[in-house]
């Protein structure tokens, strides 16, 4: 939908202003036949892909990356005025 991605991409770009999202290289788990990175959880054992079945192969990619200690102390201070209406596994 529009309105999502308009609002994604505007704080996107507010978090980039600040210089609290960068570009970096981080090596990931690569999935040959499906051409994706994965999450360590969908790599068997075997070191194959839970998609594809394809051996997963290491790989250095630039990617984004948000300095989320950076604002940390802010999010932690900001659950405080969640506390009316939101479930505490919401908060915590």
């Amino acid at each position: 939908e529009a309105e999502y991605f308009a609002w994604t991409q505007w704080l996107f770009l507010e978090l980039h202003k600040a210089g609290l999202a960068y570009q970096g290289e981080a090596m990931v788990n690569w999935d040959p036949v499906d051409k994706t990175v994965l999450a360590n959880e969908q790599v068997d054992s075997q070191g194959r892909s839970w998609r594809s079945g394809a051996l997963v192969e290491q790989r250095m990619l630039t990617q984004w990356f948000f300095r989320i200690t950076a604002f940390a102390d802010d999010l932690l201070a900001g659950l405080d005025g969640l506390e009316e209406g939101w479930p505490p596994t919401v908060r915590a």
